[in-house]
C-alpha cells in the first residue's frame, strides 16, 4: 500500500467528505510536481494557471530556513495553526517535533500531491495532523476546534502561520481573512461563553438539584418527543418583527404546532392564542413574571417546557400547568441517568432550546418568527406588548453590526450575536437530517442556512388538517421515589469525594504560597541568587498532579461547566507562559516563577469552585418528593 491509499485509508474515518473529494482526482492538473531523484523529499512545484514555481532555490534549504525561523517562535506550542500545504515537507517536519497541527488549504490538488508525498496515516488517525480544505470551512468547523476540552486553554496563543507567504498570500489572501475571522469569531464566543459568571453556573446546580423530585413528577420528554400534533413548528420570539406575524399566528393556528419561549406567552395571551409548547430555561427569578396572571382555560392544554435550572418561583407559578422539566446537558445532569426526562437548552436562549427540541421530536418544518435577534430601525429590542417594554436598556451595553434579514446591516448585542452563533452551528445538522428551517421574521439578522420568506407564504403551503392536543402520561410514584432515591445516594458519594480532592489542593495550594513567601523574601532582601530551585522543582511536580487529577477524576469532570469558568482566565495566562521562549538559564528560571505564582490563582479558584459545589449539595441534601 503506497503513502496516498495509507493516507486516505486513516481520513476517510476522520473526514469522509474531503476523501470524497480526493477520489475525484486522478491525478494532479494544475500543478506540475518536480521531485528530485536523489533526494525525493526534494519537492518543488509550478502553478501552471500562475505561472508560480512555489521555491526559487532548492526546496529542502528554503523549507530547513523557514522551519528554523518559525520553530525558534514555536518550540513551545503544542499546536500550531497552518495556512497552506505547499509540497509538505514543512508540515511533515513539525509533525516530527511533536507538534499538534491544523491545517488549512483552498486547493484539493494540493492536498492531494501532499497526501501522494509522505506518510501521514498515523498523526491523521491520532488527530495530530488535521487537514481542512477551506472551502468546506464554515463557523461550525472552526467551532469544532475551538470548544474541545484540549484547546480552549490555548486559544490565547491563536496565531494563523502562512506556510509560503509568497504564494499564499497573494492569492488567497481573502481565504486567509476569512479563516483568521472565523477563528477570532470562535474565540470570542468560547470565552464568552466559558468566562459567563461563574455564580450562574451554581445558581444551575442548586436549582437542579432543589427540582429532582419536581422533575420526575413531570411529563417526560422521551414520551413528548413522540406526540407530534402537527409537522410544523412555529417557535415564536419576542422580536420587534412579532407583532405584524401575531394576525396571521392567529388566524392559521390549528394548523400549527406553536412553540412559545417564556417571554412571548403574555403577548400571545393577550391575542387570545393558545401556544402548545412554552418553552423556558433561564436561573433567573425576573423569568417567573411571564408566568403571573396566566389565563389558565386558554392554557389548559399548554405543555410548560422547563429545565432542571429554572428558577424555583417559575416552577411554583407553573404548579397547576402540564410541566415537562428537562435538563441541560451539563456533566452532572447527565450523570444522574434520568434520560427519560431529556437533555436539551445546549444553547443560551429559550428559542435556542425550543429549537432543540423541534429537531429531536422530527418536526418536517421549523419556522421564527420574532427572531429578530437585532434592533429595530427605531431602536426597539422587543414587540410591542411586551412585559419588560419595548426598549431593553441592557442591550446597549456591548453592540456590533451584523447581515440583516434583507441583507443590510443591523446593530445586534453581543448576546443576541451568541444565540446566532447557536443557530448558525445547528441549522446545517438538522438540515442534513431533511428538516425544513425557515426564517419568516422578515426583519432582523440574517440567520445562515434558513430559508428567508414571507410568513404568508409558509402558512398557504401547509397541510389544513386542524391539529389536535398534545397527550402524555407521567411515570407512577412508585418509580419516582426509587429514582429520587437513586439521585440522593449520587449526590452524597459525589459529595465525599469531592472533599477528598479539595483537601488535596488545598494543601498544594499552601505549598504554592510558602514558595512564593519564600521567593518575595529573597526578593525583598537582594538574595535572589539564594532561590532553591530544586524545591522549586518539586512543587511543579505537586502542581501537575493537581492538574492531572482535575484531567482524569471521574467525578471532577462532571462539574466542569462550573469549575471552568472560575480557572479559564488563568489557564489563558499559563498557556502565554508555556509557549514563552526561554533559551537562556536565566529565561528558565523566570518562567519556572512565573508558572508558581499562576497556579497560585488557578489552585485558589479550583478550590473555591469544590468548596461551592459541596456547599450547594449540603444544602439540597434534603430532597423529597
Amino acid at each position: 500500500m503506497n503513502f496516498y491509499e495509507k493516507n486516505l485509508e486513516a481520513l476517510i474515518k476522520i473526514n469522509p467528505i474531503l476523501v470524497a473529494k480526493l477520489h475525484a482526482i486522478s491525478q494532479n492538473k494544475k500543478y506540475e510536481v518536480f521531485v528530485d531523484e536523489k533526494d525525493p523529499v526534494n519537492v518543488n512545484l509550478y502553478d501552471k494557471d500562475k505561472d508560480f514555481i512555489f521555491y526559487k532555490q532548492k526546496p529542502v534549504n528554503e523549507i530547513t530556513q523557514q522551519y528554523e525561523k518559525l520553530m525558534k517562535k514555536y518550540s513551545r506550542y503544542p499546536v500550531v495553526w497552518f495556512y497552506g500545504f505547499s509540497n509538505a515537507l514543512l508540515v511533515k517536519m513539525f509533525i516530527n517535533a511533536e507538534k499538534k497541527i491544523f491545517l488549512f488549504e483552498p486547493e484539493i490538488e494540493l492536498i492531494y500531491i501532499g497526501l501522494n508525498l509522505f506518510d501521514f496515516s498515523k498523526e491523521i488517525s491520532e488527530k495530530i495532523l488535521n487537514i481542512y480544505h477551506t472551502p468546506d470551512v464554515n463557523y461550525n468547523v472552526i467551532n469544532d476546534i475551538c470548544v474541545h476540552k484540549d484547546m480552549k486553554a490555548l486559544l490565547k496563543i491563536y496565531t494563523l502561520e502562512v506556510i509560503l507567504p509568497s504564494y499564499y498570500l497573494q492569492n488567497y489572501f481573502d481565504d486567509i481573512d476569512q479563516i483568521n475571522k472565523l477563528f477570532v469569531e470562535n474565540i470570542k464566543d468560547v470565552v464568552t461563553q466559558e468566562g459567563n459568571d461563574a455564580n450562574d453556573s451554581l445558581i444551575g446546580l442548586d436549582h437542579h438539584l432543589k427540582h429532582i423530585a419536581n422533575m420526575l413528577d413531570s411529563y417526560p420528554i422521551q414520551n413528548l418527543k413522540k406526540q407530534k400534533n402537527t409537522q410544523n413548528a412555529v417557535i415564536v420570539s419576542t422580536g420587534p418583527s412579532l407583532a405584524k406575524q401575531l394576525p396571521l399566528l392567529k388566524k392559521y393556528q390549528k394548523y400549527l404546532t406553536i412553540f412559545c419561549i417564556d417571554a412571548s406567552l403574555p403577548v400571545l395571551q393577550k391575542e387570545g392564542i393558545a401556544p402548545d409548547f412554552v418553552f423556558s430555561m433561564e436561573r433567573v427569578e425576573a423569568t417567573s413574571k411571564f408566568f403571573e396572571n396566566l389565563d389558565k382555560e386558554l392554557l389548559k392544554d399548554t405543555i410548560f417546557m422547563l429545565t432542571s435550572i429554572s428558577h424555583p418561583k417559575t416552577i411554583n407559578n407553573l404548579a397547576e400547568m402540564k410541566q415537562c422539566i428537562s435538563m441541560r446537558p451539563f456533566g452532572y445532569t447527565k450523570s444522574f441517568r434520568l434520560n427519560k426526562w431529556g437533555y436539551i437548552g445546549l444553547g443560551m436562549s429559550a428559542a435556542n432550546m425550543a429549537f432543540d427540541f423541534a429537531y429531536i421530536a422530527q418536526y418536517k418544518n421549523i419556522v421564527f418568527i420574532g427572531q429578530d435577534l437585532a434592533f429595530a430601525p427605531d431602536g426597539t429590542t422587543h414587540t410591542k406588548g411586551a412585559l419588560y417594554g419595548e426598549k431593553e436598556s441592557q442591550y446597549e451595553k456591548q453592540t456590533l453590526y451584523i447581515k440583516g434579514y434583507y441583507g443590510e446591516s443591523v446593530k445586534t448585542s453581543i448576546w443576541w450575536a451568541l444565540f446566532l452563533a447557536t443557530f448558525k452551528r445547528d441549522i446545517p445538522q438538522v438540515k442534513e437530517e431533511g428538516i425544513n428551517v425557515y426564517n419568516c421574521t422578515e426583519g432582523g439578522a440574517y440567520i445562515d442556512g434558513a430559508t428567508h420568506i414571507p410568513f404568508v407564504e409558509f402558512l398557504e403551503s401547509i397541510s389544513k388538517e386542524k391539529k389536535e392536543k398534545i397527550r402524555c402520561e407521567k411515570i407512577s410514584i412508585d418509580s419516582q421515589k426509587h429514582l429520587l432515591h437513586r439521585s440522593k445516594k449520587l449526590i452524597n458519594l459525589y459529595k465525599c469525594s469531592l472533599e477528598e480532592i479539595k483537601e488535596k489542593i488545598e494543601k498544594t495550594f499552601l505549598r504554592v504560597m510558602e514558595q512564593i513567601e519564600s521567593l518575595e523574601s529573597l526578593n525583598k532582601n537582594n538574595d535572589l541568587e539564594k532561590i532553591d530551585y530544586d524545591s522549586l522543582l518539586e512543587v511543579i511536580e505537586e502542581i501537575d498532579m493537581i492538574k492531572k487529577m482535575y484531567e482524569e477524576h471521574k467525578v471532577l469532570s462532571k462539574f466542569t461547566n462550573i469549575t471552568s469558568p472560575f480557572i479559564l482566565n488563568a489557564e489563558l495566562e499559563l498557556a502565554r507562559i508555556m509557549v514563552r521562549e526561554s533559551d537562556t538559564e536565566i529565561e528558565k528560571k523566570a518562567k519556572l516563577i512565573d508558572w508558581i505564582y499562576e497556579h497560585k490563582s488557578w489552585l485558589f479558584f479550583l478550590a473555591g469552585a469544590i468548596e461551592n459545589i459541596i456547599f450547594i449539595i449540603d444544602k439540597n441534601q434534603k430532597i423529597d418528593l
